[in-house]
């Protein structure tokens, strides 16, 4: 029997240093969340005050799951750590997989033994939270870093209202600093607001200039090589692209005025559809007047009998009819027969300033 149990020892020994390694493998691999470094950096700060400076079994500790905690949500950029409980905020950053990728941010808070008796700022708190979140799935490059930079610092301020050693314990001097931070709060929004209507606005124009090119590339192929029955292809295809060309100035001369807002919580994808949406609604609206005047249906318009000054002017009326769809829809309306609207003027009124 000892025969056959020196071998299995052997064996046994031999297979120690396997799992060492396995275990060693495995401590690498380790995630650790945020609560539990915000709780090993407190008992870490407990030390220091014990004559551990940066020493001793609590700061390895420390180290060792900051290290796992940074290996996977990036390197900690900026942290405020409470000093009499075990709370903090930090804002981490991940470099992006591939060599031109931007890097990650994100933002992390543990503050509940902190507020628990402070609902206000517990609330402050987490709309720095929905900000971050917001930020991170909107917003793309600096606007992004600058966003969550401020979000940061509000955070940080406001958790320095709650920690003992701060100097805020007067109730008089934490509602001032709290309502100074509900002001700041507001500005970090208002940013937000501004950084991705702008950011969206990029996306919708992109989208309005791929739309504008394929409607005219369509209307220039199609005009060139096909003879459509009944119709003037110069015509027809002109006031197309009219009606595409004045869509794309009304979204411009919006865009300069300040004036134009779009849904931009909702990805890139549904800001571009709806740009390169904008030229084929203008092109139609275009279409449609073009119809509608020569077949006098709509009698605000008596056409000219010269066919160059003829062209002209359809040209003109389908870019009114793209530039401004209030007007236009107004203007077809009346063909309709509709006896609550009027008659449209023959100068458009300005665009309306909806997306």
């Amino acid at each position: 029997m000892s025969d056959v149990a020196h071998p299995r020892t052997a064996e046994r020994s031999s297979r120690l240093p396997v799992r060492a390694r396995r275990a060693a493998k495995s401590d690498d691999k380790r995630h650790v969340s945020f609560p539990e470094l915000v709780k090993v950096h407190h008992l870490r700060e407990a030390g220091l005050e014990h004559g551990e400076i940066y020493a001793g079994e609590a700061e390895e500790r420390y180290r060792e799951f900051q290290e796992a905690f940074q290996r996977q949500h990036g390197r900690i950029v900026s942290a405020y750590w409470c000093k009499s409980v075990p709370s903090a905020v930090a804002l981490a950053e991940k470099p992006g997989r591939k060599r031109r990728q931007a890097s990650r941010l994100s933002f992390h808070r543990v503050s509940d033994w902190a507020t628990k008796e402070e609902p206000e700022i517990a609330a402050a708190l987490h709309e720095c939270d929905e900000l971050a979140v917001k930020a991170t799935e909107v917003l793309r490059g600096k606007t992004l870093r600058i966003c969550m930079e401020l979000v940061m610092a509000s955070a940080a301020h406001l958790l320095s209202l709650v920690d003992a050693p701060s100097g805020h314990e007067a109730k008089g001097k934490k509602d001032r600093a709290l309502k100074m931070e509900r002001h700041a709060l507001d500005r970090v929004r208002a940013y937000y607001h501004s950084a991705a209507n702008g950011q969206a606005q990029l996306y919708y124009f992109l989208g309005l200039m791929l739309g504008a090119l394929l409607v005219c590339l369509v209307a220039l192929l199609v005009g060139r090589h096909a003879d459509l029955p009944w119709l003037n292809n110069r015509e027809f295809f002109g006031t197309l692209t009219a009606g595409a060309l004045g869509a794309v100035v009304s979204v411009l001369s919006r865009i300069g005025s300040g004036q134009f807002r779009l849904e931009y919580e909702v990805g890139r994808k549904y800001p571009i559809f709806l740009g390169a949406l904008r030229p084929a609604v203008g092109g139609l609206f275009g279409i449609a007047l073009y119809f509608a005047v020569t077949s006098s249906l709509l009698d605000l318009f008596k056409l000219p009998t010269e066919p160059v000054d003829r062209l002209y002017f359809l040209l003109v009326i389908a870019f009114v009819a793209g530039f401004s769809e209030r007007w236009a829809r107004d203007a077809l309306l009346v063909v309709g027969g509709r006896s609550d609207t009027q008659a449209p003027a023959a100068a458009p009124p300005p665009p309306n300033n909806t997306a």
